[in-house]
């Protein structure tokens, strides 16, 4: 089992979730649950093994409640909010049944927020909008920068294991622009799968 970008951790280690690291910060662990079986992860003692992606939140942020309707139609996994401004958010989104990473960046964007109002606004009103590919041990991630009336969203996507996993950081105007940098670059994957479980799931979902 490997962290993208990060030591390998022993197998079956159980954590708090989310975990303190340094001052003021907490990390946060998803497990990219279906629409079926979705609920709260925090506060619990968890197995590593059943987490899929992390990301940084700031301390004293809350988690909020992720739906049914939000988890099937737009794939939000899990959305933590700030006490003090409930437009400052980050949130994670999850989709099964993708391969690879399209070639046009903001087209990958753009099919996310199809589901998503408040994003699709984002976009469509942004005054700035800028792509860079960062690569992680090999493993692709596309970050956005956005900037406009809503002030800045942080966001990175990228595919592992036959999902497409992506955070999402929306930084209203007053908050902290590099807390929102921070939310978005923490953002990881855990890869822990096999190429041929990766191949099963890949058939499941063509099947379903």
């Amino acid at each position: 089992m490997t962290l993208s970008g990060a030591a390998p951790r022993a197998k079956a280690e159980a954590i708090v979730n989310p975990q303190p690291i340094d001052e003021g910060w907490l990390r946060f662990y998803g497990e990219a649950t279906s629409s079926s079986s979705y609920g709260g992860y925090g506060g619990n003692e968890n197995n590593f093994d059943k987490f899929k992606y992390y990301y940084d939140v700031p301390q004293g942020w809350e988690q909020d409640t992720v739906n049914k309707v939000e988890k099937s139609t737009n794939g939000t996994d899990n959305r933590w909010k700030s006490k003090k401004n409930k437009d400052a958010k980050v949130y994670s989104i999850t989709l099964a049944g993708y391969g690879k990473l399209k070639e046009d960046r903001e087209a990958i964007i753009s099919d996310l927020a199809l589901s998503d109002y408040n994003l699709q606004d984002a976009i469509i009103g942004a005054d700035s909008f800028v792509t860079k590919d960062r690569d992680v041990d090999g493993q692709t991630y596309v970050d956005y920068d956005l900037v406009g009336f809503y002030g800045n969203i942080f966001a990175s996507i990228t595919v592992y294991g036959g999902r497409l996993y992506s955070v999402f950081a929306f930084v209203p105007e007053g908050e902290s622009v590099e807390a929102g940098r921070r939310m978005r670059d923490s953002f990881a994957t855990i890869n822990n799968k096999t190429e041929q479980e990766t191949a099963a799931d890949m058939a499941f979902y063509r099947r379903s």
